[in-house]
């Protein structure tokens, strides 16, 4: 899973990066407008019931059938909410080639449903090895596609091609080699033992996926096309590196937190272990990221984004105060509080739609700070919540996660005089900032750990739970 994630990401930051290099920002900020009304209808469909077809201790053929008939027919309806959605959106954006490029994507929708569903199907059966191919297959012929078609001079269509066949080739793959075939059934019966749970959760995985992609849509009625395009891809520069980093601790944290549940002091313990192997993870790659973000721009992309550098380094100080308080979406579960992740993820998409409104942001900067302040706003309730109940004080959460903090600070100092200092072409000024910033973060990490790894990652912390 850890390969697959490390994998994903560095797939979808090249498909984003390579494709827009070719057709430019204006290209691709109307194509990112389509495929960000896609996304954010895709998620209702596609997670309504894996998470629930993985839980349910007594799943039976019923429940599958019925799960992905009942998700594939929400998929056919968000199709034709989308395609009727997209003469609005289109006028919104002043981008009349919209409409086309959303009609293109909808009948993709069901097609994405029934792929969510037989997911979760996977994950039941621990079937990694064919989960791992809807990647390893389906986006290198969705970036060959796409990019293809943006050397062809197709402009924003090349973004809707990669999306298209991503999403045919994952289908085609889970329906030749999973569980679910297309045989309708709707068994009122089984659905009904699935909704009590599958309701609330998709309520809230929707809104902590969709977040972002509500805002990106929200963001095209209010900027042009070229900032939008400039800053979705200063964030999608963050994104890529730091997922791995949650996903990674995520999964670390959440049935190690959940098998301590029943023993307060020892989920403590093992909460603040993970705090500090987060922080030692995320603060570097972020502030790493936003030290060196120009270069990498410039290296990466071409002049013409530069902007995206400036919003890359706002959004990266600002995301750095999520790597201090841990994990809390596993500590919530794990106590049994999970409505507090519905309510936090609700907090973070109300917040910068109302500063969209207010603020309304004209440069990719602007933005940044719009997106950014929920993670500086939120830190010290989430730090005070996280706090009260593992029934612990912020200095000993501050103890925790000090290795990272000092490291991080030791890193930034010498990859800031590397950037200042040496008048080097951007890619070998990367490289050096790299090296040199690594070799001190490690060292002074190592010495602030006693020098030893992280107890989160030790096999006695992994016994123990």
């Amino acid at each position: 899973m850890l390969a697959e994630s490390i994998a994903a990401a560095i797939f979808s930051f090249a498909s984003m990066m390579l494709i827009g290099r070719v057709i430019g920002p204006h290209a691709a900020g109307v194509g990112t407008i389509a495929i960000a009304t896609f996304l954010l209808l895709e998620v209702f469909g596609a997670t309504l019931f894996p998470d629930l077809l993985v839980q349910h201790p007594k799943l039976a053929e019923r429940h599958a059938s019925s799960a992905a008939t009942a998700s594939v027919l929400l998929g056919l309806v968000l199709s034709l909410a989308m395609a009727a959605a997209s003469p609005f959106i289109a006028d919104r954006t002043g981008s009349p080639e919209v409409v086309w490029l959303i009609l293109a994507l909808a009948p993709m929708m069901p097609l994405a449903a029934f792929s969510g569903t037989a997911s979760g199907l996977l994950l039941r059966d621990q079937r990694y090895r064919l989960m791992s191919l809807r990647l390893l297959v389906g986006q290198p012929l969705a970036l060959a596609a796409g990019l293809g078609a943006a050397a062809a001079g197709y402009g924003p269509w090349a973004m809707v091609i990669n999306q298209c066949v991503s999403t045919v080739v994952t289908f085609l793959l889970l329906l030749r080699g999973g569980r679910l075939r297309l045989r309708p059934q709707l068994d009122r019966a089984a659905l009904a033992e699935l909704w009590p749970v599958a309701g609330p959760q998709v309520a809230g995985v929707a809104v902590l996926v969709g977040r972002y992609r509500l805002f990106l849509l929200a963001l095209g009625f209010v900027v042009s096309q070229s900032v939008l395009a400039v800053s979705h891809f200063a964030f999608r520069l963050l994104d890529a590196a730091l997922a791995v980093v949650w996903q990674t601790v995520g999964r670390l944290a959440m049935p190690r937190l959940c098998a301590l549940q029943h023993d307060r002091p020892a989920m403590a313990e093992a909460y603040g272990e993970l705090a500090q192997l987060q922080a030692l993870l995320g603060l570097p790659i972020a502030a790493g990221l936003a030290l060196i973000a120009p270069d990498l721009v410039h290296t990466l992309l071409g002049p013409e984004w530069a902007g995206a550098a400036s919003a890359a380094r706002v959004a990266g100080v600002a995301v750095m105060f999520t790597f201090l308080y841990g994990d809390q979406i596993s500590l919530f579960v794990a106590v049994g509080k999970a409505k507090w992740n519905f309510y936090v993820a609700f907090g973070t998409l109300v917040l910068p739609m109302i500063a969209l409104v207010l603020l309304k942001p004209e440069t990719p900067e602007d933005v940044a700070l719009v997106w950014g302040a929920q993670c500086i706003l939120f830190a010290p309730l989430l730090t005070w919540l996280v706090l009260r109940e593992i029934h612990r004080s912020v200095w000993w959460l501050a103890r925790r996660i000090a290795p990272g903090v000092l490291a991080t600070l030791a890193m930034a100092v010498v990859v800031a005089l590397v950037q200042q200092g040496l008048n080097l072409p951007p890619a070998v000024r990367i490289l050096a900032a790299i090296g040199a910033g690594g070799a001190t973060y490690i060292g002074v990490a190592w010495l602030a750990l006693g020098g030893r790894l992280p107890p989160a990652l030790l096999r006695a912390a992994l016994v123990r739970s």
